[in-house]
């Protein structure tokens, strides 16, 4: 589904209400969808939340729905990050804005 997408952590920290909607955090318009896979480094079946954004592809591991109102609902899980020592695993939200609209005026104000 058609879906905006705004990542509410940078590497597990939670950003500040007043950075999650400046020119450095700005949201993404792709496609969501959810499914299970079976995950070799956790050795079992996984729930993924999979955003596509053109070539970018981000994964929201083992998502659950906090809330759902609307056209909008956060997602929560963790995502992982490959460095030069392994991966490594984040938490991370997604506030998801179905349907790719990206007005968001409400969430503008501290």
């Amino acid at each position: 589904m058609k879906a905006y997408i705004l990542p509410m952590r940078r590497n597990g920290i939670a950003l500040p209400k007043r950075r999650l909607f400046d020119q450095y955090n700005q949201g993404h318009f792709g496609e969501l969808s959810m499914s299970t896979t079976s995950d070799q480094g956790l050795h079992r079946v996984v729930r993924l939340a999979r955003f596509v954004r053109g070539v970018s592809k981000y994964t929201l591991f083992e998502p659950q729905i906090l809330w759902l109102e609307g056209d909008r609902m956060m997602l929560s899980g963790f995502e992982r990050v490959e460095t030069e020592r392994g991966d490594v695993e984040y938490a991370q939200s997604w506030l998801c804005i179905l349907g790719g609209n990206p007005a968001i005026p409400e969430l503008n104000r501290e």
